[in-house]
């Protein structure tokens, strides 16, 4: 299918030496000789009157200008795919795959969930699903290779659209017999009382505490620091770590594991948002939005029904 604006095969050529990053390394992937993707590219920047690499001795690096072609490449390639499979009549909300990314908390429990309700709807509806850090996720929407990502963010997104978006506070999830379980509310300074067992570095909850403990000249004690969370949950069964999540990654969980979650009064640990990304001005499937549409219903109404937690009372000071 062409492409109004810019031809198709130079923008094909384009898009896949700024992913290669050379004009080799884009050869031996499309099977196609170097000085043609060459003579390609030079035509599209001829075309738009503006250089779009910058030619280094060891490959090739985007320019301002080239970062802009990119993302509209990938927009218009995704959105070329949608429109022929609608005209071929092969698109519908009941024919279709749709490609997501998530952290490993939503991975463990809330996405199945979501995934296999939305299917009792739409049973001709498949899935495919990547778990990975949150920055990877939304890296991954505004690359095209996911059509959604349910995931965290502290700051603005360049190139990705959020359809919802909601604050993600932070709790310490524990053991009923916890002595923070009896605290309403519990300050860093309670939480780190205790022993830990944390998200690792590229987790936004593990920044922001890093970021607090900081602020607050506090020196937590860290058992166990891992990205799996089906690790830190398992090790949470043995010991009486501290974990900290959100509560949509453990709600579900919370009856079956005999835990509670517990709000952490510090404004620095608030900082992060849950969000449900696309990738900005793409026009999405109508699966695709019909399940971004689904998330968000279900999301806001689960914020809306937080779970009861027990009597609480003051909790005295760790055992030495």
């Amino acid at each position: 299918m062409k492409l109004t604006s810019i031809h198709a095969v130079p923008l094909a050529y384009f898009l896949e030496v700024a992913e290669r990053g050379s004009l080799s390394a884009a050869s031996v992937s499309l099977h196609v000789a170097v000085s043609a993707i060459s003579r390609q590219v030079a035509r599209l920047e001829a075309e738009l009157g503006t250089a779009l690499f910058e030619r280094e001795p060891r490959g090739m690096r985007l320019t301002e200008a080239g970062l802009v072609v990119q993302q509209y490449g990938r927009r218009a390639f995704l959105d070329a795919q949608t429109l022929q499979a609608d005209l071929q009549g092969l698109l519908s909300v009941a024919h279709s795959k749709v490609r997501l990314a998530c952290t490993d908390g939503f991975a463990r429990d809330y996405m199945p969930y979501a995934m296999a309700l939305f299917q009792r709807r739409f049973p001709g509806v498949s899935f495919s699903l990547e778990v990975c850090a949150p920055a990877v996720a939304t890296r991954m929407v505004r690359e095209g290779t996911v059509d959604l990502a349910l995931t965290f963010a502290i700051a603005a997104q360049e190139g990705i659209e959020v359809a919802y978006s909601e604050a993600a506070p932070v709790y310490a999830y524990v053991a009923r017999k916890h002595p923070l379980a009896a605290l309403k509310r519990a300050s860093l300074k309670e939480v780190v009382a205790y022993p830990l067992a944390l998200p690792s570095e590229t987790n936004t909850i593990r920044q922001l505490f890093d970021l607090a403990c900081g602020v607050e000249g506090l020196r937590p004690r860290i058992l166990l620091s891992s990205n799996s969370l089906s690790a830190l949950v398992g090790y949470q069964a043995y010991t009486d770590a501290v974990y900290l999540t959100g509560s949509l990654a453990v709600r579900n969980n919370l009856r079956a594991e005999r835990r509670v979650l517990v709000p952490i009064a510090s404004r620095a640990m608030q900082q992060r948002a849950l969000q449900v990304q696309t990738m900005a001005g793409r026009h999405l499937p109508p699966a695709v939005r019909a399940f971004v549409e689904w998330l968000a219903e279900d999301i806001a109404g689960r914020r809306r029904a937080v779970p009861d937690q027990p009597a609480r009372r003051r909790a005295g000071q760790p055992q030495a």
